[in-house]
Formats: C-alpha cells, sequence, structure tokens
C-alpha cells in the first residue's frame, strides 16, 4: 500500500504522486460546460456530452466539452458567457471527479484501502543562511553559507562551507535530497529566501539544483495573497510545504509572521532570533555558534511542523486539496474547495466568478467607556455565524432565490431585508448541518480519550480542520472572489449576527449584569461571578437558535477603545489592539507599554508605574539599547512609485535603491530606524541594516514612548464609577 499526497497537471495528463516516488500517470481531459443555446459558439473540443446539471438549484440543460489540455480549453471559453467548471483547474476535476482524497491508503490502482498521514512519508526538513555583509541578500552575489537538514526524527544536521565558497555546499545538499528521496521537503519562509539564493547561487556554480524526483529543478511562481507577493516553488513530485504561508493565513495577529513570533504564539521554545544583518560578524567571530543557531532554528521548525501540519492534513483530506496548493490556499480557497465537493456530489454546475457585490454592515461594535473593570465576563457565541445560516436556511441560492425554486417568506432585521426559501434546504445550510453535528461527535469522542493520546491528537486535528471550513462559510458567501457568492445573504447573516447579540445583551442587563463591550461575536460582562455568568449563558441557550459559551472570567481588564483592551486572566495578559501586540511600533516601546498594562492589570501604583517608565526613557536617553530594541517594521504592500503617501517604507525604499542600488519588491518586510537630522520623521527613516544605535534620534524614540504610555494611562483615568472609589482611582487623581 501507498499513500497518495500530491499531483501535477502535464499536457493532458494528471501525474500522481505515491509515497516513495511511485508515479502514476492517467490521461485526463479538462472540461467546461455551457448553456445548450450556446453550443455551436464552442471551437477546438476534443468531444460533447448532453448533460443536466443544477445552476443555483434549478435544473438546466447543458453541453460539456472536453479538451485536449487546459491550455486549448481556456483558448476556447473566450469570448464566451456564462461557463461553468472553468475555475476548476485540471486537477481539481480530477480530483472531483474520482473522489480521490488526498492522504488516503491506495494500491497501484487508485483503489482506496484506508485513511495515511505524514508519517507514511519520508520528510525532509531544511533551513539555510545566506550571507550578505549589509543583511540584504543578493540573488546570485550573497553565498548559502550554511543548510541544515533534518530527515523525518532524525537530528539535526549542518552542511557548511569552510570559506565562503558555497559550491560544496549545494552540491553536497543536492546529492543529499536525492539520496534521501523524501516525499515531502518542509521549512520556513524557503521559497521566498534560501530556495531563490540556492538556485542563483547553483547557476554561478555551474551546478543544477536538481531536487525534483526526476532531476528538475525548482519552478517558481507567485501570486497576491493577502498584501503581498507570496512565492511558490514547485518541485516535481515532491510536496513542498512552506510553513509561513499558514502563518501569514492563519496568524494574522503576528506582526512579521516570522518562524520565532510563531513559535511563541503556539508555545514551542525557539533560540533567540539572529537578525541576518548579524550574521556576517558572527560567523567570523564563532562560526560554531552560528551552526548551533541554526541547529536550533531548525528544531524549532520542525516542532512548529508537529503542532500545525497534521491540522493541514485534515483539511487537504476534506477540501479535496493536496497539501503543496492548501497551504498556500486563503481560506476562501479553502472552504471554496469544499463547498466544490459538495456542489459536485449534487450535480451542480460550477459559475465563474462575477465582480461586484457591494459593501455591507458587518458585525456590531459597541464599547460603554474607556477605562478599568473588574470581574469581566467574556462571553463567545461558538460558530455564530454558521449558527445562524442553519437556523434561518441562509444559502446562495436560497436567499433572494431563482424564480421556481422554492416557496419564500420575507424576512426583515437591522434594516435588512430579503426573500428566503421555505421548503427548499439550502446546499450551504446542509454543509453548515453536517459539519457543526460532526464537530461535536469528534469532540464528544476526544473526552472519552486520554489526553495526548495518538487517537485523541489525530480527532482533534479534524476537529480543528471541520472548525475552519465551518466558521469561514459566512465570510464565503461575500468574497469577493466567490464563485458560488451571495452579497444579499452575506448582508442577511451579517443582520441576524448584530439583533441576536443585542438580545443577549438585553438578556444580561435583565439579569442585573452590565454589558461593557461588544466586538461581532463576542460580549464581555462585569457584574456577576463565574456562575453567574454561567447562568445566563445556559439561559440564552435555551432562549436563542445559537450557542454561547463562557470563555473566560478576566481578573481585571483595560479598554481604551473600540477592539483595544487587555485582559488578565489567570495571571496571563490577554490582549487585542494594543501597540505591544503590532509591528509598526520598537521593541522598547511595546516592552513598556505591556509592561505598564501588567501593572495596572495587577493592582500596582502609579508611583510604581512612573518608575517602571523612567527606567525605560533612562535606556533610550543613556542608549543602552540594541538596535533589535528601536527598530520599526513595515512591509511593503506596492510598488514604490504608487505611493499616494510618503511612509517610512517608502522613505527607506528610496533610500536603499538610489543609495546602495537595493530594489524594494512588493511585500518585502523592511526594518526601520529613525535617524537624526532635518526634516520629517517620515524623511529621516533609514533601513536598520546600514545605521548603528548612535545614530538614531533618542528624543523621537522618548517622545513616542512616552505618547503611547500617556495614551495608555488616560483609559485608567477614565474608570466607571460605581458607589465607592477604587483603588485605582486613587493611584491616577
Amino acid at each position: 500500500m501507498k499513500t497518495f499526497y500530491h499531483l501535477e497537471s502535464r499536457d493532458g495528463l494528471i501525474e500522481i504522486w505515491l509515497s516513495g516516488g511511485k508515479l502514476i500517470r492517467r490521461k485526463f481531459r479538462p472540461y467546461f460546460l455551457v448553456h445548450r443555446d450556446k453550443e455551436g459558439l464552442v471551437s477546438g473540443y476534443l468531444d460533447k456530452e448532453y448533460v443536466k446539471v443544477k445552476v443555483r438549484g434549478i435544473d438546466r440543460d447543458m453541453v460539456k466539452f472536453y479538451f485536449l489540455d487546459d491550455k486549448s480549453r481556456k483558448r476556447a471559453a473566450k469570448g464566451l458567457e456564462e461557463v461553468f467548471n472553468l475555475e476548476l483547474n485540471p486537477w481539481e476535476q480530477f480530483l472531483l471527479d474520482t473522489g480521490l482524497e488526498p492522504f488516503s491508503e491506495v494500491d497501484e490502482g487508485l483503489h482506496v484501502l484506508g485513511e495515511s498521514s505524514l508519517d507514511s512519508l519520508t520528510k525532509f526538513y531544511f533551513s539555510g543562511v545566506i550571507y550578505s555583509e549589509d543583511g540584504f541578500p543578493v540573488e546570485g552575489k550573497s553565498p548559502v553559507i550554511a543548510i541544515a537538514y533534518s530527515v523525518d526524527d532524525g537530528p539535526v544536521e549542518v552542511i557548511y562551507a569552510s570559506d565562503m565558497d558555497d559550491g560544496q555546499v549545494l552540491k553536497e545538499f543536492v546529492e543529499l535530497v536525492k539520496r534521501v528521496d523524501p516525499d515531502v521537503l518542509i521549512g520556513y519562509g524557503h521559497d521566498a529566501d534560501e530556495l531563490q539564493h540556492m538556485s542563483a547561487r547553483a547557476r554561478v556554480n555551474g551546478l543544477r539544483l536538481s531536487l525534483g524526483r526526476e532531476g528538475e529543478e525548482p519552478v517558481q511562481t507567485g501570486r497576491f495573497f493577502r498584501g503581498m507577493i507570496l512565492v511558490e516553488q514547485k518541485i516535481r513530485g515532491r510536496a513542498n510545504i512552506d510553513m509561513f504561508p499558514i502563518a501569514w493565513r492563519d496568524f494574522p495577529q503576528l506582526p512579521t509572521k516570522t518562524w520565532y513570533e510563531l513559535a511563541d504564539e503556539i508555545g514551542v521554545s525557539r533560540p533567540k532570533a539572529l537578525m541576518k544583518f548579524r550574521i556576517p560578524d558572527l560567523w567570523r567571530r564563532d562560526k560554531d555558534q552560528l551552526i548551533g543557531y541554526l541547529k536550533e532554528k531548525l528544531q524549532t521548525i520542525k516542532e512548529i511542523s508537529s503542532k500545525l501540519l497534521p491540522n493541514q492534513v485534515e483539511l487537504s483530506r476534506l477540501v479535496l486539496r493536496p497539501i503543496h496548493y492548501l497551504v498556500r490556499s486563503p481560506v476562501g480557497e479553502i472552504v471554496e474547495s469544499y463547498v466544490f465537493r459538495e456542489a459536485h456530489s449534487k450535480g451542480w454546475a460550477i459559475p465563474g466568478k462575477s465582480p461586484g457585490g457591494g459593501g455591507y454592515a458587518g458585525g456590531y461594535v459597541w464599547l460603554r467607556a474607556p477605562g478599568i473593570y473588574e470581574g469581566v465576563g467574556y462571553l463567545d457565541f461558538a460558530s455564530m455565524y454558521p449558527s445562524i445560516m442553519a437556523s434561518h436556511n441562509i444559502s446562495v441560492e436560497t436567499v433572494n432565490p431563482p424564480e421556481g425554486l422554492c416557496r419564500v417568506k420575507s424576512l426583515s432585521i437591522e434594516g435588512t431585508s430579503a426573500l428566503v426559501c421555505e421548503d427548499y434546504r439550502g446546499i450551504l445550510s446542509e454543509i453548515i448541518d453536517r459539519l457543526l453535528r460532526m464537530r461535536s461527535e469528534i469532540k464528544g469522542k476526544m473526552k472519552a480519550l486520554p489526553e495526548g493520546s495518538p487517537e485523541r491528537k489525530r480527532l482533534d486535528a479534524i476537529q480543528r480542520a471541520v472548525k475552519v471550513i465551518t466558521n469561514a462559510t459566512y465570510g464565503y458567501l461575500g468574497w469577493e472572489g466567490a464563485c458560488f457568492k451571495n452579497p444579499d445573504a452575506a448582508r442577511l447573516v451579517a443582520a441576524l449576527g448584530r439583533f441576536y447579540i443585542k438580545k443577549v445583551k438585553e438578556m444580561a442587563e435583565s439579569r442585573g449584569l452590565k454589558a461593557i463591550y461588544i466586538d461581532t461575536d463576542g460580549i464581555q460582562l462585569t457584574g456577576g461571578t463565574t456562575e453567574v455568568y454561567q447562568e445566563l449563558v445556559d439561559y440564552v441557550n435555551e432562549s436563542l437558535p445559537l450557542r454561547i459559551e463562557l470563555e473566560y472570567v478576566a481578573e481585571r481588564a483595560i479598554y481604551l477603545t473600540k477592539k483595544k483592551y487587555a485582559h488578565l486572566v489567570n495571571g496571563r495578559l490577554v490582549a487585542k489592539g494594543f501597540e505591544f501586540v503590532r509591528r509598526d511600533y520598537p521593541n522598547i516601546v511595546k516592552e513598556a507599554q505591556r509592561k505598564v498594562v501588567e501593572m495596572l492589570l495587577m493592582g500596582e501604583g502609579i508611583e510604581k508605574i512612573k518608575k517602571v517608565v523612567r527606567k525605560y526613557v533612562k535606556r533610550i536617553e543613556e542608549l543602552k539599547v540594541e538596535k533589535e530594541d528601536l527598530i520599526i517594521i513595515e512591509t511593503i504592500g506596492k510598488e514604490v512609485e504608487r505611493f499616494e503617501r510618503r511612509t517610512k517604507g517608502y522613505y527607506v525604499a528610496k533610500w536603499l535603491k538610489e543609495r546602495k542600488g537595493i530594489e524594494v519588491h512588493r511585500g518585502q518586510v523592511l526594518r526601520i530606524l529613525i535617524v537624526r537630522g532635518g526634516g520629517s520623521v517620515n524623511e529621516r527613516a533609514r533601513p536598520a541594516e546600514f545605521f548603528s544605535v548612535e545614530d538614531v534620534d533618542k528624543e523621537y524614540y522618548i517622545r513616542l514612548l512616552e505618547q503611547v504610555i500617556e495614551r495608555t494611562l488616560e483609559a485608567a483615568k477614565n474608570v466607571i464609577r460605581e458607589e465607592r472609589r477604587t483603588g485605582l482611582e486613587q493611584w491616577l487623581a
């Protein structure tokens, strides 16, 4: 038995890769569908057949045209209106037609014999060090001086250059990959970093970076993904898993999405991160220390992947999207793949993407007043929007449905009106019903299993995969790129969400509790105990067609503005929106603010807080800081020439091009220092790699720190007064 884990489309063929390098080729003719009256407009096809399919639930007569390959299919579709199933890649059509799930155990006839996992595949982890004197590696010029690697659960080893000649390093690496012959390559950010530099340096050294199953070199592509160019490296016959796109997609709260930020977020121990501009000095001074650091870094990446990849495997299986593609897919595409699977099973045609849809009011956000509150109960709606869609039968075809589909009723709520099917169950409503039941059943099975057992971990990965699809279905309805888009349905779900959360607020206040903050699908209350909050939860769950959970009770909470608050929960800080969780503030400012917030929430006096703040100010005044403490991060979201506003990043990019000849590309992360001199703050922004601590404008950093702390303390002064004065009011009087 072998594990199916990867496939590729090639000139009318589908190449299916099984564990151990077994390749199975299948002829496959990609296709599309058009309405019967458009039959005569299609040319260049191999064959056709007449079919009956559903379009938004209504049976339609169509013609299905088959083509030699994807190029001829797309060429034939040019100029045609209403072409169906064209959005599907040939490999997507193949998987939908066959039902073959990634990570299935199969025989050579591709008959499914059971389920499998990453454990059945040979995994090759790697990470490299690119040498650059200034911290800006240049493709083809900056040598790859060291590559750490590990096979499966084996130890981390390092190939490194004895001097600056990386030819031997690259040669050994290619030979190693050929010898190990892994099914999967795993790294962090290597698509845009190590593999690009390795390919360029291999050419300089007269080598081929032959990492493919049959000696092919990586093929680079790219796509625009949430504000950046996401580089993809295709390596024939191997699933190339870059963990960075997972961080970019699933952890938007992380400022820079680096491996060390992600490690901290998910509780993986790690070495102190080494900035690129520190590498030359360490390489010259202590090569063994640099090699040791690289080993620790790769071990961290291995541990990150062991935590995150089981969920990706289950998602891959659930949505019929091989893991190489899945990790680089936005949530909308992942949900869409699952909708495609369900639609295909019901005989639906897949429409093309359509522009427009218009905006609509989203969730309800409300703050009573800035200040500090005690005993805050945080109530969270569990899968709020999916529950609304299921209970009110909201789907792509059921809201303002096509004529003849169903009997309708009018629904008006929160200023939004629509017609909704009464006697026809929508496809998305059915999907959500099934997923909610599936997740509930899985969680029930988990309770009966020992904590940490392999089966419990497997089930947990499955339920988390199910949760991703379930919770993102509402967003998919209004997503600009959705094939099954219905903005009217998305508006209705959002309106119902606002209605229900206001209803919960009324129910809480009728019990003597006080709502202090509401944000989309959660409500935060004060005036109760854990028992009182739980009683409210039970009452809400009995009264409304939703499910709400008591997430936790915070000992104390501070609110500055909407979407900017922090809770102290069992001595742990949980924060949203503060400067210390953002990328565009230097570490020393974030560290100071975090400390002040912790002290406020732990009941420390204002004099102690002032002393701590003065210590941070003094560190800046005396420059007793590292360069990393003062760096501001900015990601370039567009070409420099297209900047409407002259941001810090704009001036840094301009300086790099004019002074160093370094081109900054879209999606690149810049590390910025504000230096002394004339002009505005933004005009004095410089790349940190070329400047030292002694160059910085101390007054700017001190002023920034003081402004942030002042804003933080201002909220503490506005404590909501009950019948008595609190100790905090006395501290800040």
